[in-house]
């Protein structure tokens, strides 16, 4: 973890465009640009077309939440309830992963919900740029509280099995308004920034 972190840092320094990345002027300008998108492929548009550094995109929840997953074991879409059993949509993807397993920010941002349902069990929500919010449930602890700002990579969690589940997973989302976004595509994408610009 301490060399993607590095990774990170020394990345967030370099410019894909020669721009500067601070400017409130191209902020403002990315995030009118970012507010209608909602798929991955419109958001690797506009990120291409306004060549957006890594340090821009990593604004965005552009990474697993978990290091090294080897398999989801619920997509995103129609599904039978593992527990319920009937046919009903499936708002995220399943990352199974043991008790206490380290979960990170996908992406820099604010903590804007933290607390426990009873289907989800312990959740946190993060807002990014753009409007898109992350979502983490079933957490066994949770690192972070409401209103901190966390940055890309950064713990917020541990893997558990609160709520309503048949064993130790990650629960992910992403959101934005009343839409799931199906996460798959997004937690690839800085990687493969990251592998073209190799």
């Amino acid at each position: 973890m301490k060399y993607i972190t590095i990774l990170f840092i020394a990345l967030l320094h370099l410019s894909v465009s020669g721009q500067p990345s601070d400017s409130p002027i191209r902020k403002s300008q990315i995030e009118k640009c970012t507010k209608p998108v909602y798929s991955i492929t419109e958001f690797w548009q506009i990120a291409d077309s306004l060549q957006l550094t890594i340090g821009e995109l990593c604004d965005y929840p552009v990474i697993f939440p978990i290091k090294k997953p080897q398999h989801i074991s619920s997509g995103f879409g129609m599904r039978k309830h593992p527990i319920y059993r009937d046919l009903n949509f499936h708002t995220g993807i399943d990352i199974p992963q043991p008790k206490g397993v380290p979960v990170y920010a996908t992406g820099n941002g604010m903590v804007i919900g933290k607390g426990y349902d009873s289907g989800y069990g312990n959740y946190i929500e993060i807002l990014h740029a753009g409007g898109f919010r992350s979502f983490y449930a079933h957490l066994s602890r949770i690192w972070v509280n409401t209103s901190d700002r966390v940055s890309i990579t950064q713990q917020v969690a541990c893997v558990g099995d609160t709520g309503v589940a048949t064993g130790n997973h990650l629960h992910y989302e992403i959101r934005k308004g009343t839409r799931y976004l199906n996460p798959i595509g997004w937690c690839n994408c800085l990687f493969e920034v990251l592998n073209d610009e190799l």
